[in-house]
């Protein structure tokens, strides 16, 4: 790598809810020797996630109300912008996604790209094997189809967890004004799309159990829908349109 990505600010955000018994794993297999700083931000979890994350050393924040998904990625963004982060991977501790492949999406940012998204469908028979629900697999391929004919972008999965962004990336993109909810992470890769970033794609291996193996029926309703809104919006912005989501904040970037 060069001097000049070298010297940037490499840190990891760690959202959080309830994951008591998964932090543990997950900060054993994190591969800490790629960042600076860590942060963990707990979203009012009802069980000693906070009080863990201390134990291990994590600097960590505790939101004193629940703000939802999209609410606390906001609030860990911030965070990681203030404390000077040039580059910032976004992992759960969720022990969904695996750790892995962060190395090669730090090789993307430094060959050039704004943001680098997981990708979990390298093969489409692949998820068959993560434990994934296999009524929750269709519903994301098609999505994904349909983002990626509208968004014009040649990225495989666009409804994953495994994110690294870039602070130039985030200091041009209104994403304070994003949903609270789920709807958050896709919302800001259309944004990135309309502001003219170079995404990036790498494969990553994906475990799921439990209640994390499909997301009850009414939220993947509204989450779909929410989807379909945000292209739409996404479609009239590009005609000329411009809404508050897609209000570009700032000048041309600068790459890192």
């Amino acid at each position: 790598m060069t001097n000049k990505f070298e010297d940037k600010h490499i840190g990891a955000i760690f959202i959080a809810y309830n994951a008591e018994h998964t932090l543990i794993p997950f900060y054993t297999k994190f591969p800490k020797s790629h960042v600076k700083s860590m942060i963990l931000v707990d979203d009012a979890s009802k069980d000693r996630t906070f009080e863990v994350a201390q134990e291990l050393g994590i600097q960590c924040y505790r939101n004193p109300v629940n703000l939802g998904y999209g609410g606390n990625l906001k609030r860990a963004l911030a965070l990681a912008e203030k404390l000077g982060m040039d580059i910032i991977i976004d992992l759960h501790p969720d022990d969904e996604y695996d750790s892995s492949a962060i190395p090669l999406a730090l090789e993307e940012i430094r060959k050039g790209a704004d943001f680098v998204l997981g990708n979990r469908f390298t093969k489409v028979t692949d998820q068959f094997k993560t434990g994934m629900y296999i009524w929750k697999i269709f519903p994301i391929l098609f999505l994904n189809y349909t983002a990626r004919l509208i968004l014009g972008v040649k990225i495989n999965d666009l409804h994953q967890g495994f994110r690294v962004y870039t602070r130039n990336m985030l200091k041009h993109l209104n994403y304070q004004e994003n949903s609270n909810g789920y709807l958050f992470s896709f919302e800001l890769i259309a944004q990135a799309v309309h502001a003219d970033l170079k995404i990036a794609q790498v494969p990553v291996r994906t475990h799921y159990s439990g209640k994390k193996r499909g997301a009850n029926l009414i939220p993947s309703i509204i989450y779909t829908l929410g989807v379909l809104k945000s292209l739409s919006l996404f479609m009239v912005a590009k005609i000329g349109f411009r809404t508050q989501l897609f209000r570009r904040v700032g000048l041309p970037l600068s790459k890192v």
